[in-house]
């Protein structure tokens, strides 16, 4: 079995071939001089052959990879990986093009290459880096509907292993399709575990929210939401989804609070369309028609602009790299509240790092002194390049995408905010034609403090000033307009 410690392998000038570039870049790679390694490795590649050639193409990865240059190290990899297996090289290079793709923070390329390469010669990798393969591979299944692979692939990941908490996320996911108790007992244990990155127990907690609500557990539903810490990346969907559970258990005041602190200035940014009409069911289930209207005359100000806007853009038909652009720093053609919904998607926050990256090699690569004027420098630069305009290509189709979704979301969103509309106008038809006197049977009621925790909480009533320690923390004691016996 070969080994793979190859950050001690030395390898002996005497079992080079003749040739002399091969010769010299083996003595300039053990010695650590890179840049003339590379070079050296790249010259033999037009003259070596058979097993010479070969050596020159691995470590001429090596030596990228040294350099610091992984997009270029991947790139030379993965022309090995893509031979047959027979290449001297093969498994050291899978493994060196899933390091450089960490690296890249490439959960597309890599993937699709490993996926076509994947099978019973990749057990000789290093466990942790068969683990995270095989978790890119059952990501990459689950994203394309192919569940079974997904599952068959998470059940190889090994507990303790750096891609475990990622494989069990996935695990709970599948679960949620099959055994939906079962993944709440994968979310609740991946949420508690210690050292997690704390993106990921966010989205744990987000999930088991999900589960818990689809399980009609809606208490514990709302219970899971709250654990996500204010103002965090998915805090808003927390909120919203918190007040669904909320309405779902009979409890609106805790809901109309939640919207409350969605609706504030600080998440003024955040695309939450289904949050008005979620506010106005919640007045309209106590026939407070006033605030019914004016929860749909705020989503018709806010959002219709927005789908339009969209709209407007993607009939435009511009460029896919395009699309991606639209989320840079002051590009105006999105909303503001659209652009900051896409920017904290995961996925593309993990395209901007891959881009990110792909834009400091450029910049290292053109430093590099030991590479100046050569025609390895060149291919490089036109390597990364290249991988940019095709990443920029595959972001903006993600992003066209998303902008599909988010109008045809809100399409949805102003049939249903019709049919609210239509019951408003017909309760308030209603209470005319019978003469029911709203504002009387308001008055006659109190409205009373909700209830306190034991400790560590005060009350005051909202003035119509926000203060940043108080969202989050709203509630609402809610009066009913409604007629006796009115059905809901």
């Amino acid at each position: 079995m070969r080994s793979l410690a190859l950050a001690l392998l030395l390898v002996s000038a005497a079992a080079a071939a003749d040739d002399g570039h091969l010769r010299g870049a083996m003595q300039d790679f053990n010695e650590g001089r890179n840049a003339r390694a590379a070079l050296g490795f790249r010259a033999a590649l037009d003259t070596a052959a058979g097993a010479d050639r070969a050596q020159a193409e691995y470590f001429l990865a090596r030596s990228l990879e040294r350099l610091g240059f992984a997009f270029g190290a991947f790139f030379h990899y993965a022309a090995i990986v893509r031979e047959e297996a027979s290449h001297p090289y093969w498994l050291e290079a899978v493994d060196g093009a899933a390091r450089a793709a960490t690296e890249l923070r490439d959960d597309v390329v890599a993937p699709n290459l490993f996926e076509k390469i994947y099978g019973d010669r990749l057990d000789r990798l290093p466990p942790e880096r068969l683990a995270a393969i095989r978790t890119s591979l059952a990501l990459l299944s689950w994203r394309a509907g192919r569940y079974e692979d997904a599952v068959r692939l998470v059940r190889l990941v090994p507990e303790g292993s750096a891609a475990s908490p990622q494989a069990r996320y996935l695990t709970g996911l599948l679960q949620q399709r099959t055994d939906p108790e079962k993944a709440v007992e994968t979310f609740r244990a991946l949420a508690s575990l210690a050292g997690v990155d704390g993106a990921l127990t966010e989205l744990s907690f987000i999930a088991l929210g999900r589960t818990l609500y689809g399980l009609h557990r809606y208490p514990e539903a709302s219970a899971a939401y709250e654990k996500l810490p204010r103002f965090s990346r998915h805090w808003d969907e927390a909120l919203f989804e918190g007040a669904y559970a909320n309405m779902r258990m009979g409890d609106p005041g805790a809901a109309l609070g939640k919207l409350h602190s969605l609706h504030s200035p600080h998440l003024r940014d955040e695309f939450v369309p289904e949050s008005l009409n979620l506010t106005a069911i919640l007045y309209q289930q106590r026939c407070l028609y006033p605030q019914v209207r004016a929860a749909l005359a705020e989503f018709d100000s806010e959002y219709l602009p927005m789908r339009d806007q969209m709209k407007g853009l993607l009939q435009a038909g511009p460029a896919l790299g395009e699309y991606w652009r639209m989320l840079s720093v002051g590009d105006s053609r999105l909303p503001p509240a659209v652009q900051h919904h896409l920017q904290k998607n995961e996925r593309v926050s993990a395209m901007r790092a891959h881009l990110e990256r792909l834009d400091r090699e450029a910049v290292r690569v053109r430093a590099e002194a030991g590479l100046a004027g050569s025609a390895l420098k060149d291919e490089l630069l036109d390597a990364v390049a290249r991988q940019k305009e095709l990443s920029e290509q595959l972001s903006g189709k993600f992003v066209q995408g998303r902008l599909a979704d988010m109008v045809r979301l809100i399409d949805v969103l102003q049939g249903d905010r019709e049919l609210i509309a239509f019951e408003t106008t017909k309760g308030e038809k209603e209470m005319l034609e019978s003469r029911f006197d709203a504002d009387a049977q308001l008055a006659s009621q109190r409205l009373y403090r909700p209830a306190m925790p034991p400790a560590g909480h005060e009350y005051w009533p909202f003035d119509g000033e926000y203060w940043p320690d108080e969202i989050g923390f709203y509630r609402y004691t809610v009066k009913d307009a409604c007629p006796a016996g009115r059905d809901e």
